[in-house]
């Protein structure tokens, strides 16, 4: 079940025109696919009508819906602490109930860059945080 946040979260993309593209049990893959303005759809038309028959204007919206799509990934982020499992805020350093540091972050030697975006994640991670590639087909292990 999602958070309210994260459902928040995905109901504006949604209604700003965002499409679902994958999601998993705690992140969603969000997608804004467009396929170039009207003017650039003309330009290309007069440039290259007589000389492809139209096809120009094809390779054009083409181009546009693969390299200009926009990609958002929102993560579910746990509201629990890992020793007692009281509800914790997400920006809390400690539990307030058993006082177990839930605001570390990974250190140096446990994070590694992605070879798609070179953002830091944490190693054994699926999935990259920032550009939601899966690491496993991006390194060439297996997880």
């Amino acid at each position: 079940m999602r958070s309210r946040r994260l459902q928040r979260e995905i109901d504006d993309l949604v209604a700003q025109g965002w499409k679902i593209e994958d999601e998993d049990r705690d992140r969603v893959v969000m997608v804004d696919r467009e396929f170039g303005s009207i003017t650039s759809h003309v330009l290309v038309a007069i440039l290259t009508v007589w000389w492809t028959m139209g096809l120009g204007n094809v390779v054009w919206g083409v181009y546009n819906y693969v390299s200009r799509s926009r990609r958002q990934v929102l993560w579910e982020r746990s509201g629990e602490c890992p020793s007692c499992g009281a509800t914790v805020s997400e920006d809390a350093a400690y539990c307030l109930s058993c006082g177990t540091d839930v605001g570390n972050e990974p250190t140096a030697d446990e994070t590694i860059a992605c070879p798609e975006c070179a953002a830091i994640v944490t190693e054994g991670s699926r999935y990259c945080r920032a550009c939601g590639s899966k690491l496993a087909d991006t390194m060439g292990s297996s997880s």
